[in-house]
Order: C-alpha cells, then sequence, then structure tokens
C-alpha cells in the first residue's frame, strides 16, 4: 500500500468532520450523477448507503434525472448543486433495500434494466463468471486460465479479458466456465448481491419516484458488438422494456461505460440522454449522450470527498 493510499481515508474523514468536503463541492457551481449498483452489500452497506442519501438530501437539490436532462438540453443556467441518482443492472437489493429507503425520504431515482436478464433470471454475464471461477481450487482455475491462453493470470485479469473479446467468442468462453463449474451453485450472500429483479418486482416499483431506463438487452460490452448486435442490444433493448412494463424508456446506460462512436450515434438517435462512467460534473454544455457520474462510495467521508474530486 502507498504512503498516499495509507493517508487518504485520513484526509477524507478529517475534511468531512471540519465540513471542508461539503464547503469544497458547494464551490463548484455544477450538477452531479451518482452511480449505485447493488446496495446492502459489503461494497455498499445500508448504513453507508443510507447516509450517502441524506447527506445529498441535506446538502443538494435532489431531482429526477429527467429534469436535469431537461435543464442541460435548454441551456438552464441554475442546475448548481443538482444532484440526480442512478443504479446500473437491476439488482433485486435495488428493489427491497434501496426502493423503500428512496420512498421514506422522498428521493426520485433512475434504475437501468437490461430486458434479457430480466427475462430469464440470469445474472450479469461477468459477475457469474467471476464467482465461478472464484469457486475453482488454485489449480483447477490456473489450468482453466492457461487454456484460455492467460497463463499466470488472476481471476480479475481474466474477467478483464474477457471483456475484450467479440461477444461470440465471450459466449463461448462462458459456457467453458459452465462447464468447468458444474457444481457451482450460489450461496445466500451472493444472491442477496446478484440476483435481478424480475418482469413482476419491476412493474411494482412506484413510477412516481422510480424512473426506469435501458441497459442493453444482455450487458456486453458494446464496443465489440456488430451492427446487428448494436441494433438488438441498443434500439430493441427499448422496445423489449416498453412493451414489457407499459412505461416510456428515455434514457440509456452503457454496460461497463464502453461505448465507440458507432454506439454513441445509435444511442443518440434511440434515447433521449444516455449516462457513462466517466467521472466528472455536470455542466451546462454537457453533451447528453455521454454525461459524467460520480460512484457512490463504501464510507460517507469518502463520498462527501469525491464530491469534489471526482477520481479521488
Amino acid at each position: 500500500m502507498s504512503i498516499r493510499s495509507a493517508i487518504a481515508p485520513l484526509l477524507h474523514r478529517f475534511g468531512h468532520a471540519a465540513g471542508l468536503s461539503l464547503t469544497r463541492a458547494k464551490e463548484f457551481s455544477v450538477a452531479r450523477i451518482i452511480t449505485f449498483h447493488a446496495v446492502g452489500v459489503p461494497s455498499c452497506s445500508v448504513e453507508a448507503f443510507t447516509a450517502q442519501l441524506e447527506y445529498l438530501k441535506r446538502n443538494f437539490h435532489v431531482v429526477p434525472l429527467a429534469e436535469m436532462v431537461k435543464a442541460i438540453r435548454v441551456r438552464q443556467p441554475d442546475i448548481a448543486h443538482w444532484v440526480a441518482l442512478t443504479f446500473d443492472d437491476g439488482t433485486r437489493n435495488n428493489g427491497s433495500v434501496a426502493a423503500p429507503l428512496l420512498k421514506r425520504l422522498g428521493l426520485p431515482a433512475t434504475f437501468f434494466i437490461c430486458p434479457g436478464l430480466a427475462a430469464r433470471g440470469g445474472w450479469l454475464w461477468n459477475h457469474e463468471a467471476r464467482e465461478r471461477l472464484r469457486s475453482l481450487p488454485a489449480p483447477e482455475f490456473a489450468a482453466l486460465a492457461d487454456s484460455f491462453g492467460r497463463t499466470g493470470n488472476n481471476l480479475e485479469a481474466v474477467i478483464n479479458w474477457t471483456k475484450t473479446l467479440p461477444l461470440h467468442s465471450r459466449t463461448h468462453i462462458e459456457r467453458v466456465i459452465r462447464d468447468a463449474t458444474p457444481n457451482f451453485r450460489p450461496s445466500d450472500a451472493q444472491r442477496s448481491e446478484f440476483d435481478l429483479m424480475n418482469w413482476d418486482e419491476l412493474k411494482a416499483l412506484d413510477p412516481a419516484l422510480i424512473t426506469l431506463g435501458a441497459h442493453s438487452t444482455n450487458h456486453p460490452i458494446l464496443a465489440n458488438c456488430t451492427a446487428a448486435e448494436l441494433a438488438h442490444e441498443v434500439v430493441e433493448c427499448r422496445a423489449l422494456l416498453e412493451n414489457e412494463l407499459g412505461r416510456p424508456i428515455e434514457f440509456f446506460c452503457y454496460p461497463n461505460g464502453d461505448f465507440n462512436e458507432q454506439v454513441a450515434q445509435l444511442t443518440r438517435v434511440t434515447y433521449t440522454a444516455a449516462v457513462t462512467t466517466q467521472p466528472g460534473f455536470v455542466c451546462q454544455d454537457a453533451d447528453y449522450h455521454r454525461l459524467p457520474r460520480l460512484n457512490c462510495c463504501a464510507t460517507l467521508p469518502h463520498f462527501a470527498w469525491r464530491l469534489h474530486r471526482p477520481t479521488a
């Protein structure tokens, strides 16, 4: 661990306790979009999640993503300190943990959904591959990685490698991993973290509070997709969601934050706006199909720091 990494938590706690993080954040006349994934899990406990929402409610103006996008499109001058909340992937804990808390606090949010996964009850492919590989004894994992030509690579290196593959090659690797782990059974903790909402659970979300958006049909790396695959993952995704849920779908979230110019152009003609994983603030002249966001954190002091230092 570097000296910088070691002292960072101390700086975060001091900045928050002294009010310096909030003061610094308020010096930026910008809006912010916050990214959450699973909540009520080790990476984002209920306590940390609650503290971050309450902090935003006290100190910022939390608005629906649609309101922020509309303000950007008309170049509205007074969006300083606006915040929009977004949740990627549609995990079941977003519905069982996040939605009730959002309702209690009166905070609107957007949940980005993959209709292909909601329909079949699957996990995101990278979550399934990671947990299956993690279940293997070290010698078996090493042999499997070697068969992929990834000799000496650790688990995350293998997952990151699969993200570089064309869709057909990646799905082949997924099948190989499943065949190598026939006895894999998710634990209760894994299901709590990675299970996704089904159609009935999505339909039960309060439309007055929760906006639903598209996160591609099956969560591939869009920059690796063919034109036909993109049509299914970007354009048909909207139709699938609207037909099943009976709600308008206006917003898109790039899976894994990856896109290229072809993907961006297709998104531009299909959706009102789109969000990325690029860290940053939202300014009046923002490209509303490449909106940056800020990640949530494991602790409130770190989160308060990130509101003025997006990459910290």
